[in-house]
């Protein structure tokens, strides 16, 4: 069966089993060459090294983060540079691809088929503002994009609706900065945002630090590169490092990973899977990696496919029994046991199951994820009956003729008649 986003449960047990709750993610950043300090010139280059982070620069961590790309300028002009001639060069390469091989052309556009990227900034989207006609299937218009991304070129063959929904789709794949936005959004819109994929987020954080080094007064050639592109000029081995940050730990980027069903941040879960115990950090690496922890500790993987770390690919396949299993794994065996269940979504309370199972006997007793796409629908976890026990449960429905909401309310009763069980 397809599990849609409860492959998430999957990848973030595995994450907490492998590498561990404390675990950061560190972006470094580097200079190579001599600073003339009478001159206050850096005869060489500066390096934003990469480390994995799936939440640099998120708004979701503002408070941990900060404005990070103007505290790096700041400490770059704090060592007595006024110039840097040289580059500004970008490291990614702590994973090998960006996207699952299995991903639909209609996803990757979009935000949440932003796959996973050695240096990811700003959860890998910018966001689209656009106004909408009055008319039904008048033409929209874009008032802004953030962050500002270079040679970004989007057609824009939108138009307003008169059904109050988003039903607008970005078309472009990685480094593709030519992207189509087709479909239609709510007419007599202002201000109604839509999120897309960022083309090339290695290349887009080298362009922001550029510029807050422009604006704090240091002066760039304005020479932007990734060591793919760097050749000769970049050598690991005469770096010195300025300035680092790390992540918040494991623990916090899986609780939102699975209390906001954030594809990206599991799709870094999985390549670092694969760096930790193959290394070697891409999706197959660490499906791989995942499938066999799973098999050495007595859960049968036979018949399960994994494709992806979040769920969003089809071809992503395992059955009930299996994703039970590695439940009751979790909840007997594992020393994280309550760090992951800490991390799901509660009935009736927060996350993806709030508006689930209200006033009845799953709230506050359901501890799931949910799953949904086009004619996919599931939800797994753990409940609390009334008698005390927990039980582990998975349920998948594919190809349902029914309408989604119809299906929801459907497994929303089976989930609250195991609550009521004693």
């Amino acid at each position: 069966m397809i599990p849609a986003s409860t492959m998430k449960l999957l990848t973030t047990a595995t994450a907490f089993e492998i590498l561990g709750k404390e675990t950061r993610f560190k972006t470094s950043i580097l200079y190579q060459g001599e600073i003339d300090t009478i001159n206050k010139v850096l005869n060489g280059n500066i390096i934003i090294k990469g480390g994995g982070d799936p939440a640099l620069g998120s708004h979701r961590f503002q408070n941990h983060y900060g404005i990070i790309f103007q505290k790096w300028a700041t400490e770059i002009k704090n060592l007595g540079i006024d110039s840097i001639n040289g580059a500004i060069i970008t490291n990614a390469t702590i994973f090998n691809n960006q996207l699952p091989s299995t991903w639909i052309w209609g996803d990757m556009g979009n935000y949440y088929g932003a796959g996973a990227n050695g240096l990811s900034v700003y959860e890998n989207f910018y966001t689209l503002s656009l106004k909408s006609a009055s008319e039904v299937g008048g033409k929209v218009e874009i008032n802004s994009v953030t962050p500002k991304i270079p040679n970004l070129d989007l057609t824009n063959n939108l138009v307003s609706n008169s059904v109050g929904k988003d039903l607008a789709y970005i078309y472009g794949g990685p480094n593709q900065f030519n992207r189509f936005i087709s479909g239609s959004i709510p007419k007599n819109s202002n201000e109604f945002n839509i999120k897309g994929s960022i083309p090339n987020p290695e290349s887009l954080a080298a362009f922001l630090l550029n510029s807050k080094l422009n604006e704090t007064g240091v002066k760039t050639k304005n020479k932007l590169l990734s060591v793919n592109t760097a050749d000769s000029l970049y050598n690991p081995k005469e770096t010195k490092e300025i300035t680092y940050i790390e992540s918040p730990t494991l623990f916090e980027l899986i609780k939102l990973t699975n209390l906001h069903s954030i594809n990206l941040y599991a799709e870094h879960l999985i390549n670092h899977i694969g760096l930790k115990q193959n290394g070697v950090g891409s999706t197959i690496s660490g499906t791989e990696a995942m499938l066999s922890f799973w098999s050495k500790n007595g859960i049968d993987v036979e018949g399960m496919s994994v494709f992806d770390g979040s769920g969003l690919s089809r071809f992503s396949v395992l059955t009930s029994k299996q994703l039970v299993d590695v439940l009751i794994y979790m909840h007997q065996k594992s020393k994280n046991k309550t760090d992951f269940q800490n991390t799901l979504s509660v009935a009736g309370k927060s996350g993806t199951l709030i508006n689930i199972g209200k006033n009845t006997a799953a709230q506050g007793n359901i501890y799931a994820k949910s799953g949904y796409m086009n004619r996919v629908r599931s939800y797994a976890g753990y409940v609390k009956t009334k008698s005390g026990r927990t039980i582990a449960f998975a349920i998948i429905v594919n190809n349902y003729n029914c309408s989604a909401a119809a299906m929801k309310i459907k497994l929303e009763k089976i989930m609250i008649q195991i609550a009521e069980s004693n």
